[in-house]
């Protein structure tokens, strides 16, 4: 009697566990899947840099550009542009200087620094600074209201910004010698082969950087967990055709039933992972197989992602970096949870014919 009732409590603890691991499975997906829409609703801009000094905009041709664009039967939603080179910025009557990594805006700056003081395009002689920069200029954090001086240009200080990084932000002036490199555009869903001509239209040979290397990888780590499962589904129904074309009790149907439930967890397996991957617009068949093109969109991709952690670095509060982390750690705990109840599932299953 007292064997059976130690049994019984082993068999009810492994059906706990079993649960509490399918739970936790549940919800580890869930936030990863939240997190990935996230990360794919923040990447909805695209990123274009100028084919060097000669292609890059002045102030002039930028709001030139911008007038142009306005005219269009069906504009761009968004356009900045910005220029990656540094200016020199002081305090008046402190005689201080330093070198920061500036970034001249000629449009709105909300989109560059969601969640923080928005930067109104109308105010030209209105600036953001980094914390960093405003204590080592003022000696504090608390500077709003004072004044800097950027390229000779005498700046209030609207907002300071929490980041360990020296930077400063400010809308381009008419007499900056500015040379914008780079350039920033709201893409709407499933338009980016149109976003990316009708910006080509507007400024030259400008080349479009990828910047959907985040994206693919939460959606990838995302779509790690049903593949698990998929996987051991179709073992599962592998294993169980075997056992029933060894056994002399199995009769021709159950076959048939294990036969017809393996193909079909292949099958919409297969459907799945077709509709689950996209295939960037600009990889189109013929390129498959070029060996050149895929050595040359692995070397953007590098790119970008330098790319991506030099403005991590540049702002490390920029609150995407932090979701893409979240991300990976929930599909990380989703796809442990996983391997845990497939493995005591499978366990209770032989237990049960044994």
């Amino acid at each position: 009697m007292k064997r059976i009732e130690t049994g019984g409590g082993k068999k009810w603890r492994e059906w706990c566990l079993f649960f509490f691991f399918g739970v936790v499975t549940l919800l580890c997906f869930a936030n990863a899947v939240r997190s990935a829409e996230f990360v794919k609703l923040q990447m909805s801009e695209l990123e274009f840099v100028s084919p060097g000094q000669k292609g890059a905009l002045d102030y002039a041709g930028a709001r030139s550009v911008w007038e142009e664009n306005q005219k269009r039967e069906h504009p761009l939603e968004y356009v900045n542009w910005t220029q990656t080179d540094g200016v020199q910025v002081s305090a008046p009557g402190l005689g201080t200087a330093e070198e920061c990594s500036a970034l001249f805006l000629c449009g709105r700056s909300d989109l560059l620094f969601p969640g923080y003081a928005v930067l109104d395009a109308e105010s030209r002689y209105g600036c953001l600074l980094s914390s960093a920069l405003s204590g080592k200029l003022f000696g504090g954090k608390d500077t709003r209201g004072l004044t800097v001086e950027a390229q000779g240009r005498t700046l209030e200080v609207l907002d300071v910004i929490e980041s360990r990084e020296v930077f400063l932000v400010c809308e381009a002036g008419e007499n900056d010698p500015c040379n914008f490199d780079r350039a920033a555009v709201n893409c709407r869903s499933g338009e980016i082969g149109k976003t990316e001509e009708s910006y080509q239209q507007l400024c030259g040979g400008w080349k479009r950087m990828e910047s959907r290397v985040l994206v693919w990888v939460t959606q990838s780590a995302c779509f790690l967990i049903p593949c698990i499962l998929w996987i051991y589904l179709a073992y599962y129904c592998a294993e169980m055709l075997r056992t029933a074309r060894r056994s002399e009790r199995a009769d021709r149907m159950e076959k048939i039933i294990w036969t017809f439930l393996l193909y079909l967890v292949l099958a919409g397996g297969i459907l799945v992972l077709i509709r689950g991957v996209q295939i960037p617009e600009d990889m189109i068949p013929t390129k498959w197989s070029d060996f050149e093109f895929w050595t040359e969109y692995g070397k953007k991709l590098g790119a970008s992602c330098r790319l991506l952690i030099w403005s991590e670095k540049k702002i490390p509060d920029f609150p995407i970096w932090k979701e893409f982390a979240r991300t990976l750690q929930w599909a990380a705990g989703a796809a442990a949870g996983e391997t845990v109840f497939l493995r005591g599932f499978w366990r209770m299953q032989r237990s049960k014919k044994s």
